[in-house]
C-alpha cells in the first residue's frame, strides 16, 4: 500500500491565505509604526489655512467658500489657553469649544496612546500628542468653525472649535 503525501502550504488554498495574511502585515505594520512614534511637541501649521465653514446640518463639514480668507487661521502656540480639550477613552471632550479670536486651546491626551487634533481642512494640527498627559496647544487668530479629528485613530468622533470674532 502506497500513501500519498501532500505538502498542504503549497494548495492554492494555502497560497492565497499566505498572500492575505502579508497583504494585511503590509498594511499593519506601517500603521502600527505611526501609532507608537511620536512627540508631544506640535508640528508646525501648514503656511496657507482658512477658517473652515459652519458643518451643515448633517454634520458633514462643507469645503471653504470660495472667498475664503487666505490669513493663517490656527497655528501651534504656547498661550494660555481659554479652554482645555481632553482626549480620553479616544473621545474628545467637551465638543464644541467656543473661544474667541485669539484664544487658544490646550487639547490634553489622558489616554495610553498618541493622538492628533488635526482640522479636517487641512489648515493645522497639533501633531503627535503623546498619550499618558501629553497636550500641545493651538492659537486662533480667525472666526469660523474648526472641526478636527485624530489621523491617527480616524475612526474617533470629530470635534469642534467654535471661533467667534
Amino acid at each position: 500500500m502506497t500513501r500519498s503525501i501532500t505538502n498542504h502550504s503549497t494548495t492554492p488554498r494555502a497560497v492565497d491565505r499566505l498572500r492575505r495574511h502579508t497583504l494585511g502585515l503590509v498594511v499593519a505594520v506601517p500603521l502600527l509604526v505611526a501609532a507608537c512614534g511620536g512627540a508631544s511637541t506640535p508640528a508646525p501649521s501648514s503656511p496657507a489655512a482658512s477658517p473652515s465653514p459652519a458643518a451643515s446640518p448633517s454634520g458633514a463639514a462643507s469645503e471653504p467658500s470660495a472667498g475664503a480668507s487666505a490669513a493663517l487661521a490656527c497655528a501651534a502656540g504656547s498661550a494660555t489657553p481659554a479652554a482645555t480639550v481632553t482626549i480620553k477613552g479616544f473621545a474628545y471632550a467637551p465638543t464644541p469649544v467656543t473661544v474667541k479670536v485669539g484664544e487658544a486651546v490646550t487639547f490634553q491626551n489622558e489616554d495610553g496612546v498618541p493622538h492628533t487634533a488635526s482640522m479636517l481642512d487641512g489648515s493645522c494640527d497639533t501633531g503627535t500628542i503623546s498619550g499618558g498627559g501629553g497636550s500641545a496647544t493651538l492659537v486662533f487668530s480667525a472666526p469660523g468653525t474648526y472641526r478636527y479629528h485624530c489621523r491617527i485613530h480616524p475612526r474617533m468622533p470629530t470635534a469642534t472649535v467654535v471661533v467667534e470674532g
